[in-house]
């Protein structure tokens, strides 16, 4: 569930009895400094200024002071001496900030140049210079500032998590996420107040963003959030790569609330690159997006509320363009009795989005804070069709994702302990817009009639979790955690439950379109339910070695019941058809075959952390920091369930010829008119070998995946700035992919020997390979200047010198006898630099510009070369980048967005924000979808452009918000 958050380097003095920083898993910072003037009988109290709850701590020898788990909000402090009491001005504790602040009691004297003692009793902190201390992480913070002024498109918070380096985030139209190092998107996790939205039904990593245009969770509702990609601690569970960790906005003792809106259309939009080279029109377009929401108390002092609701509504249109020469389309029409001009044009695809959050926080005491929330998201999206799909093909891919959090913190004496209980309820289902009727795919052509598949997948979890401080041991913070996680899983994927038919021409067989060469249809019970409970504990040790130096030391153990269908039993035919299989370096048959007690669940996820940073100069303005860990992940359920989901609901292969005639040493049956329904088709099945379905099977000793990860790096602050340079290296192992167990020679190209399993009844058998591998080499440099309104700026760069490597081909390594088999190659999605630049700058009259621009050098793609064949031993699969068009041919990849804002103020914590953006101001066209192919007769195309562009073209958005 919930997941911790980052210690800062601990330098400087600390309080006796505390040690180095020390705050809650999800969200907490924590504040320690030096206070000069003040004595040992001094006391400093902290102030949360929006709901008045306060905590006191002693002032230790030298007036050092530390306080551990704060929530993320606005302070002040208040110091009592013999002389009295002295306040401070307010200053923000950002989420996981390990802040540190040093001032002096006398008058005109203060720690450093950022901090004045003005007037008898206040101490004022101009520009909000509270320093922060990272310790061995590489993260990056993005403040509310960030999220209400830099231009996105789409309100996806997640969009700036591509401001720390290592992280791209992937704006598709229809298939958003993000991803971190060469590692899959299924290996980061998002936290939102300590709950995760991980998707452990399939790909993607966060709930509810496969496949869709939606944002994972309400912007509006977002306080503030960290990205961090490396060295977190032991606290962080189930990611491999980066962590988003993000806290809510919360009630105050004052009404606060906003109102917004935002929109922009075709008419405010350039024609895409893609439209205007097939001399298309350009498709209608439409995205309005808007919300509202209200704070305030329910009993001053004690209870407050939180609420948002955000709309999100979109038409955009995708052109269905049918391929083929003359004599094809006409073969089409002959075939189909249906004429391509029904087919064509521009088609609306809807999306409609909701999302709902709703948030108590009840403060009975200055001891305990207890938080009560909820959200729901829904979306409805008809997509899937464009380009050769017919709009008759698409599909309303509808999403529902619900949270709920209960949590209690209680700040003892010397200990803090954090008790929560958490759900998340998320529902994936793709349903056809034409259920009944079968797909009809003429490759080259057209596919129109039904979407052949339809699913519903839900994941329910029900978490508790207890993470308990300790910071009474001089120069120690220890840190115990546990959770417990209960995962039921319902998974009815009714693949093929309407047939698809394939034509396709091939001369060399006697293939037109007159007939069907292939037709899939699946032929059982597709409902698969699953339950799994998940364990986890850590311990970590803060350690100040010296008032320069700290160790972060740090090891957890995770532990799940039913990671790998664990008690699945082999069914007899299947064991039989495995053990008609010889034995090879990849494949024994006795380690797929289980009677439902050989699958022992993986025991050996432990996994040691250690960081450290050193403060060269005693003034933390050089810091020296690194680590090195262990992470494990876990294996998402759509990885293995077709182990299960084949045997339930096996999918036919039905292979049709004009006599009967085997065909690529694959049997076929006479094509006969009747075979062109699902009732037809079930009949042959009943009538002979045709059809038969493909096995799948896990390994016993399978290993969820793990990415061990070490970095080193200095910081340097300097004024108002800080730089960073970090050097990073990562292998990941254990990744999860499929194989042909029906091979016979090492290498990349065709197979396979099946007729040892045909008798049984299976037309191949895949099985599951734990043997996927990444590796990954990087150089970060991030350079900041962060936004305080004394400066009235602020300037980001984030900069990404990497290079990513894969063997295998993800989760089908089909090509290959294993992913060893096809080498080392750059992985699909690897850029060698790239680029990202956000600032914000104060202008005068009210107005405000700022921009988040990214430049990238190109992302690889895979490439086949099938010059000598396709025989094993003859195909090559390689990597290669586009070329670079962008600046001069320094860059592939360019996107610049601009805003200019103007704010208008009527009262205090009031104003009316006006603002346009112009999205894509310089109009690249970022390609995407290379030709990938070639052999002996088929080049591959030299032209730069793709067949699909990863960004929209230039665009105006109009914003419009009131807040008070």
């Amino acid at each position: 569930m919930a997941s911790a958050l980052v210690l800062g380097c601990a330098t400087g003095a600390l309080a006796v009895g505390l040690a180095a920083p020390a705050h809650a898993q999800d969200t907490s910072g924590s504040l320690r400094g030096t206070i000069t003037g003040a004595d040992e009988s001094s006391t400093v109290t902290a102030i949360e200024v929006g709901t008045g709850t306060s905590r006191t701590v002693p002032v230790g020898p030298g007036g050092s002071y530390f306080f551990a788990s704060l929530r993320p909000g606005t302070y002040r402090l208040e110091v009592t001496t013999v002389d009295g009491t002295r306040r401070t001005d307010q200053f923000d504790v950002r989420v996981a900030q390990d802040a540190v602040f040093d001032f002096d009691l006398a008058e005109g004297q203060a720690a450093d140049a950022d901090t004045a003692a003005v007037g008898e009793n206040v101490i004022i902190v101009t520009g909000g210079r509270v320093r922060s201390a990272q310790g061995g992480e590489v993260s990056a913070s993005v403040s509310q500032e960030q999220i209400k002024s830099l231009p996105q498109t789409d309100r996806n918070f997640l969009s700036f998590a591509a401001l720390s380096p290592g992280v791209v985030y992937l704006d598709s139209e229809t298939d958003k996420g993000i991803q971190s190092g060469a590692a899959t998107r299924s290996q980061v996790n998002v936290f939102v107040d300590g709950v995760s939205l991980k998707n452990k039904l399939r790909e993607g990593g966060i709930a509810g963003q496969q496949n869709s245009r939606g944002n994972p969770f309400g912007q509006l509702a977002v306080q503030e959030f960290r990205v961090l990609t490396q060295n977190y601690k032991a606290e962080y569970e189930e990611a491999g790569s980066a962590i988003v960790t993000a806290v809510t906005k919360s009630g105050t003792n004052e009404f606060h609330g906003e109102a917004f809106g935002q929109y922009t259309d075709r008419s405010l939009t350039e024609i895409d690159a893609i439209n205007e080279r097939n001399n298309l029109p350009e498709p209608p377009f439409k995205r309005k997006q808007y919300g509202v929401s209200l704070g305030g108390p329910i009993v001053k002092d004690r209870l407050f509320f939180f609420a948002a609701y955000e709309g999100n509504d979109q038409d955009r249109a995708f052109n269905v363009i049918a391929g083929g020469s003359p004599e094809l389309r006409s073969q089409f029409e002959a075939s189909s009795g249906r004429s391509i001009d029904e087919f064509e044009g521009a088609f609306v695809s809807p999306f409609r989005g909701d999302f709902y959050f709703g948030k108590l926080t009840l403060t009975p005491d200055d001891r305990q804070v207890f938080d009560l929330s909820f959200s729901r998201r829904e979306e409805t999206d008809i997509q899937n069709f464009g380009g050769q799909t017919s709009f008759e093909a698409a599909e309303n891919k509808k999403n529902r994702v619900d949270s709920a959090l209960f949590k209690w913190t209680y700040n003892g004496d010397d200990f803090v302990n954090e008790f929560s209980t958490s759900m998340i309820d998320y529902v994936f289902n793709p349903t056809s817009i034409n259920p009944d009727l079968p797909q009809f795919q003429y490759i080259g052509v057209l596919t129109f009639g039904g979407k052949d598949s339809t699913r519903r997948e839900e994941q329910q979890s029900y978490t508790i979790r207890d993470d308990f401080t300790y910071s009474a041991l001089d120069d120690h913070t220890i840190k115990i955690g546990a959770r417990v996680e209960v995962l039921d899983i319902e998974f009815d994927n009714r693949a093929f439950v309407q047939p698809r038919y394939t034509f396709f021409v091939d001369e060399a067989n006697n293939l037109d379109f007159s007939f069907p060469g292939e037709a899939r249809l699946g032929l059982g019970n597709s409902l698969i339910t699953a339950s799994n409970t998940s364990f986890g504990v850590y311990i970590q040790d803060d350690w100040q070695v010296t008032d320069r130096l700290e160790l972060n030391l740090g090891v957890r153990w995770d532990y799940e019941t039913n990671g790998f269908n664990n008690d699945y039993v082999t069914p007899a035919s299947a064991a039989a058809a495995l053990r008609a299989l010889p034995s090879t370096f990849y494949f024994d048959p006795e380690d797929y075959i289980t009677d439902g007690t050989e699958r022992d669940p993986f025991t050996g996820a432990i996994a040691p952390r250690i960081g450290f940073s050193y403060d060269l100069t005693g003034d933390r303005t050089w810091v020296i920091f690194g680590g090195a860990g262990r992470y494990y992940d876990r294996n998402t359920f759509s990885n293995t369930v077709d182990e299960i989901a084949r045997q339930r609901n096996p999918v036919g292969v039905f292979r049709f010829s004009e006599d009967g005639s085997p065909r690529n040493g694959l049997p076929t049956v006479a094509w006969d008119p009747s075979y062109l329904t699902r009732e037809g088709l079930i009949t042959l099945r009943e009538t002979s070998t045709s059809g038969l379905p493909e096995l799948f099977a896990v390994p016993e000793n399978a290993k969820p995946p793990v990415n061990d990860q070490f970095s080193l790096g200095v910081r340097h602050r300097f004024g108002d700035w800080e730089a960073s340079v970090t050097a990073s290296y990562q292998r990941g192992r254990n990744g999860y992919t499929h194989l042909f167990a029906t091979r016979r020679d090492e290498g990349l190209g065709n197979c396979c020997d099946t007729s040892p399993v045909v008798p049984f009844g299976y037309a191949n058998v895949l099985i599951g390979y734990d043997g996927l591998d990444t590796r990954y080499k990087a150089l970060y440099f991030t350079l900041d200047k962060n936004y305080t309104p004394r400066s009235g700026w602020g300037l980001n760069i984030a900069y990404t010198l990497s290079k990513g490597e894969q063997n295998g081909n993800d989760l089908f390594s089909l090509d290959g006898t294993v992913p060893d088999s096809y080498g080392w190659r750059p992985r699909p999605g690897d850029e060698r630099h790239r680029v990202v630049l956000s600032g914000l700058v104060d202008l005068p009259w009210g107005f405000r510009f700022s921009t988040l621009s990214t430049f990238g050098s190109g992302r690889a793609y895979q490439v086949t070369d099938a010059t000598n064949g396709f025989d094993n031993g003859q195909l090559r699969i390689t990597s290669a980048y586009p070329e670079k068009t962008c600046v001069d041919g320094i860059f592939q990849f360019c996107e610049v967005n601009l805003t200019l804002a103007k704010f208008i103020n009527f009262g205090e914590d009031r104003e009316i924000e006006l603002a346009v953006d112009l999205l894509n101001a310089f109009d690249n066209t970022n390609y995407s979808g290379f030709d990938g192919f070639f052999n002996a007769t088929d080049p591959l195309d030299p032209a730069i452009e793709g067949n699909s562009i990863l960004t929209l073209p230039r665009r105006i958005q109009f914003r419009a918000a009131v807040r008070f």
